[in-house]
C-alpha cells in the first residue's frame, strides 16, 4: 500500500474533522444572543438553519464530488469561472482568516472563568498564546496527527455538551406556546437569529478542501456534510431548548451557556466537566481545525502566484509550514497587541460570506470544462443546466438574506473596513494583469 493510501484519512476521522469545524464557540456565545433576537424558538431557528446550509452549500458539494480538489473553492472559483475571479476569492478568504485570534483569547476567559485567579490580562495573554502556539505545533506534524488529536478532543467534547444537555431538559419549563415567549422578535428576529446561526451551524463543507486527503471523497463528502449538519442540529436544538427553558427569557437573553450551566448543574464538578468538555473542547477543536484548513485553502493561490511563492514551502509531513506560520501570526498579534476581536470577528464573518458566494457559480460550468469527470459522476442526467441555474439561483437567495441581516446587525466600522477591503482587491486586480496573463499562458 503506498504511504498516500496511508495518510488518507478515514469516514470517521472526516466526521470528526467536520464536527470539529461545525461544533465551536458559536454554541456556547450565540446561543444566549440568538434567545435575545426570538426568544424559546431558537430551537426552530437552529432547525430552519440547517435546512437553508443543506440547500446552499449543494453547489459546492456537488463539484467536491466531481472534482476533488485542494483548495477546492479557489480552484473552482479560478477554472470554472476565471483566473481574476479566483484571485478575488484568494485575498478575500485569506483577510478572513483573522477569526482564528478569536479562539485562543477565548480559551483563556473560559478558563478563567473557572480558576478566577488567572483572571488577570497578562495570564490571559499567555493562556491564549500557549493554546495557539500548542495547536500550531500539532498542525506542524500533518492532517494525520491533528485528525487523531481532533478524534480525542471531539469525544470530550461532546461529553461536555451531552451533560449540559442531559442534565439540563428535565429542568427546563415545558413548551406552552401560548406564553408568549416564542418569536418575540416577529419574523425579523427570527430571521436575524438564523442569519446569526448559519456559520454556528454551517462548517462541514469546510471539508471540500480536504477532498484530495479523504479516502472515497465523492461519496464520504456528501454524507459527512449531512451527517454532521443534522446531527449537530439535533443537539444545537436541545441546547436552545435547556437554554431558553432553564431561566427567565430576560437572564438567559444573551448570555453565555455557562450562566444558564450554573443553575443546571447539581454540584460543581459537573459544571467544570461541562466547561472544559463543552466550552473549552468547542474552542479548541475549531482551533485545531483551523490552521489544516486555512493551509488547505490556499495553498493552491500560493501556487499559482497570488501569494509569495515561499508560502508554498512543505515540511516532511507535507505541511507548507509557512503558510502555517503566516496564521499562527494572524492569532498572535491581535493577543499581543489587545486588538478588539469584537470588530475582527465581525469583520471576518463578512468576508467569509462573500467567500463562500464566489465558487458556487462553477457549478454552472462544470460539464463544458470537465465533460469526461462530469459524464463519470452519474451526475449528468439528474442534474440538467436548467435544474443548475435553479440551484444556484435558490443559494444565491439564500445567501443574499445571510449577508442582508448579518450587516445590518454589523458597527459601522465593521462594514466600512470590508468595503474599503474589497474595492482594494477589485482595483488591484483590474490594474494588475501579471498573474492573471501567466495562468491563461498555462491554463
Amino acid at each position: 500500500m503506498s504511504d498516500d493510501k496511508i495518510n488518507k484519512i478515514s469516514f470517521f476521522e472526516t466526521l470528526t474533522l467536520a464536527a470539529g469545524f461545525t461544533i465551536g464557540s458559536g454554541i456556547i456565545t450565540l446561543t444566549g444572543i440568538g434567545i435575545a433576537f426570538t426568544g424559546k424558538s431558537i430551537s426552530l431557528a437552529f432547525l430552519v438553519t440547517a435546512i437553508l446550509f443543506l440547500i446552499a452549500v449543494r453547489p459546492l458539494v456537488l463539484l467536491s464530488s466531481v472534482l476533488p480538489r485542494t483548495s477546492a473553492a479557489y480552484t473552482y472559483s479560478k477554472e470554472l469561472i476565471g483566473n481574476k475571479v479566483g484571485g478575488f476569492f484568494a485575498y478575500i478568504y485569506f483577510a478572513g482568516r483573522i477569526t482564528i485570534a478569536i479562539f485562543g483569547i477565548s480559551f483563556a476567559q473560559y478558563l478563567a472563568s473557572l480558576i478566577p485567579a488567572l483572571n488577570d490580562p497578562l495570564l490571559l495573554k499567555f493562556i491564549g498564546i500557549s493554546v495557539l502556539s500548542l495547536f500550531f505545533i500539532i498542525n506542524l506534524f500533518g492532517i494525520k496527527c491533528a485528525a487523531k488529536i481532533q478524534n480525542i478532543l471531539f469525544v470530550l467534547l461532546m461529553i461536555g455538551l451531552l451533560t449540559y444537555v442531559i442534565f439540563g431538559v428535565p429542568k427546563a419549563a415545558p413548551i406552552d406556546f401560548g406564553d408568549g415567549t416564542f418569536f418575540t422578535g416577529g419574523f425579523k428576529g427570527f430571521y436575524t437569529a438564523v442569519s446569526l446561526l448559519f456559520f454556528a451551524l454551517g462548517g462541514s463543507y469546510i471539508i471540500t478542501d480536504f477532498a484530495p486527503s479523504i479516502k472515497n471523497p465523492s461519496k464520504t463528502i456528501p454524507k459527512v456534510v449531512v451527517f454532521v449538519t443534522l446531527g449537530v442540529c439535533l443537539l444545537y436544538m436541545l441546547i436552545g431548548f435547556v437554554a431558553s427553558g432553564v431561566l427567565p427569557l430576560e437572564k438567559a437573553a444573551g448570555m453565555p451557556l455557562s450562566v444558564s450551566a450554573g443553575v443546571i448543574f447539581p454540584i460543581p464538578a459537573l459544571k467544570i466537566v461541562f466547561i472544559v468538555g463543552g466550552a473549552l473542547g468547542a474552542l479548541v477543536t475549531t482551533l485545531n481545525s483551523s490552521f489544516v484548513w486555512y493551509s488547505n485553502s490556499l495553498i493552491e493561490p500560493c501556487v499559482d502566484g497570488w501569494f509569495p511563492k515561499l508560502f508554498t514551502l512543505k515540511n516532511k509531513y507535507n505541511v507548507p509550514y509557512i503558510l502555517m506560520t503566516v496564521f499562527y501570526l494572524f492569532g498572535l498579534i491581535p493577543i499581543l497587541f489587545d486588538i478588539d476581536l469584537t470588530i475582527l470577528s465581525k469583520i471576518a464573518v463578512g468576508l467569509t460570506i462573500f467567500s463562500l458566494i464566489i465558487p458556487m457559480a462553477g457549478i454552472l460550468k462544470i460539464d463544458e470544462k470537465y465533460p469526461e469527470e462530469w459524464k463519470k459522476s452519474g451526475f449528468e442526467k439528474k442534474y440538467s443546466l436548467r435544474k443548475r441555474k435553479i440551484m444556484l439561483f435558490v443559494t444565491y437567495i439564500i445567501l443574499a438574506t445571510q449577508v442582508i441581516y448579518l450587516l445590518q446587525s454589523n458597527p459601522p466600522l465593521s462594514n466600512l473596513i470590508i468595503g474599503v477591503y474589497v474595492l482594494i482587491v477589485i482595483i488591484y486586480l483590474n490594474r494588475h494583469n501579471t498573474h492573471n496573463d501567466r495562468l491563461n499562458n498555462n491554463c
